[in-house]
């Protein structure tokens, strides 16, 4: 393989269509061969990235984007969207019972514990969640 390759996926902003960026990261996943954990992170982590992308970004917003960057040691995923501008910090654990647990709101929280990297960028009416995974000999 060589130092990089890119794969460039635009889907229907639409909750329907999620699968399909999952499924993508799942084949890179296996392809790289990333552990069966490892792929259920990324899977995890992509989906919850598109779930963002759909319910915040720009209603009038076609699409969202996604690339996936193959590097020989990790894999770096770039979701995009139209959207208002977004200010994201790293939080502290939550720890909070589970019958306690509310539905939503905890999107970022597992990309954040599910990805060995993310940065959140929101510039020009476009917000990017950057994800990275690196391949670990386990």
């Amino acid at each position: 393989m060589s130092d990089l390759e890119v794969i460039k996926l635009d889907i229907p902003r639409s909750a329907k269509y999620v699968s399909v960026a999952r499924k993508m990261v799942e084949c890179i996943g296996l392809r790289l061969k990333f552990t069966t954990l490892q792929i259920d992170e990324l899977t995890l982590a992509v989906g919850e990235a598109c779930a963002n992308a759909i319910k915040f970004g720009d209603p009038e917003s076609k699409s969202v984007s996604l690339e996936y960057s193959i590097f020989d040691d990790r894999l770096v995923i770039e979701v995009r969207n139209a959207g208002p501008a977004f200010q994201w910090k790293k939080r502290a654990p939550i720890v909070v019972p589970l019958p306690d647990l509310a539905e939503g709101g905890m999107g970022l929280y597992l990309i954040e514990r599910l990805m060995d990297e993310i940065a959140i960028r929101s510039e020009c009416g476009i917000t990017s969640v950057t994800m990275t995974k690196h391949l670990q000999a386990y």
